[in-house]
């Protein structure tokens, strides 16, 4: 439905859950693909000390370390119920060098051609490109580099809406109630 409308999206999703089982990355990943999601980021499920979360689990004793710097949710700090912990931090990198390779990339690019400069543009400064992140950091280019592309989408956004507010001015009937549906 957001694509439908010319929104792209970003999916957000937290790994290592007490149900995950190792199929969990492969499942994710072809849903990912299969939705055309723009962009996904990942996360391992993290106990943060003082959460209900972090009681639960220490209680059951399955707190692995206090090493606080790890808990970035980039590493297992804790014991999954239905894999291992190095089994979870291999699914998260495999999870993500699968769907930021070029092939992935291609498979969820936009339907609509118009935007598939500026996705792959994203795309590739988003997750691709590490060590180039590293180089913009460095030499202060990040703004320069990012924001045209930021810009870009922005427009094109606009000229989105205008066209809708256009076709929808031509079809509604004064006085016709809209829900948003929720």
């Amino acid at each position: 439905m957001l694509h439908d409308v010319g929104i792209q999206v970003n999916g957000s999703f937290v790994l290592g859950f007490d149900h995950d089982r190792t199929d969990v990355f492969a499942r994710t990943a072809r849903w990912v693909e299969e939705n055309r999601l723009e962009c996904a980021t990942f996360h391992i499920l993290t106990p943060y000390p003082g959460t209900p979360l972090f009681r639960q689990m220490e209680a059951e004793g399955r707190i692995l370390h206090r090493d606080w710097s790890l808990y970035d949710t980039s590493h297992a700090v804790f014991q999954p119920k239905h894999m291992t912990p190095e089994e979870l931090e291999y699914g998260y990198a495999w999870i993500y060098q699968r769907l930021f390779s070029h092939a992935s990339i291609w498979r969820r690019r936009p339907q609509d051609w118009r935007a598939v400069p500026l996705y792959l543009a994203m795309s590739y400064l988003y997750k691709r490109s590490n060590r180039f992140w590293h180089q913009l950091i460095k030499h202060n280019w990040v703004h320069t580099v990012w924001s045209p592309l930021v810009e870009l989408t922005r427009l094109r956004h606009v000229r989105y809406r205008h066209r809708l507010a256009e076709s929808d001015a031509r079809t509604s009937n004064p006085g016709q109630v809209v829900s948003a549906g929720v």
